[in-house]
């Protein structure tokens, strides 16, 4: 939103930081994000083809799927040291039921997290996505 400011109001805006999100000008032709992942352009927005896909909602159901899904995205690696998910990737589904506990939250933090997204699972989060790319 602020870079869309910056192009209407020039004259006002003077500085812009953004983390994480790559500057993408107007254009008059759509181009799709798996286009744009798979040229090379940005393959580290491939986890993004994971949430839009369908892939993410239809796998993860249940609140210990939800919590293993938190460890992953949590940096939690398994015993052998393979990662739970990773920018180019996405979540590594088959690696979920192998990933530790993450110690950068506590049980009762990750629980609640479970627990709020058991009640509409993925929907919003990866609707979001669905409708947006």
């Amino acid at each position: 939103m602020g870079k869309r400011i910056a192009l209407w109001y020039p004259d006002f805006v003077t500085h812009i930081f953004s983390v994480c999100t790559p500057y993408t000008a107007p254009s008059k032709n759509f181009t799709p994000l798996e286009v744009i992942v798979k040229s090379g352009r940005l393959p580290n927005f491939g986890y993004q083809l994971q949430l839009v896909n369908g892939q993410l909602e239809n796998a993860i159901q249940s609140k210990e799927q939800i919590r293993q899904l938190l460890n992953g995205l949590y940096g939690v690696r398994t015993a052998t040291g393979e990662p739970g998910w990773d920018v180019e990737h996405g979540i590594y589904l088959d690696r979920l039921h192998r990933l530790k506990d993450t110690v950068l939250v506590s049980k009762e933090m990750l629980d609640y997290y479970a627990d709020q997204y058991a009640i509409n699972g993925l929907h919003g989060t990866c609707g979001y996505n669905q409708r947006c790319f």
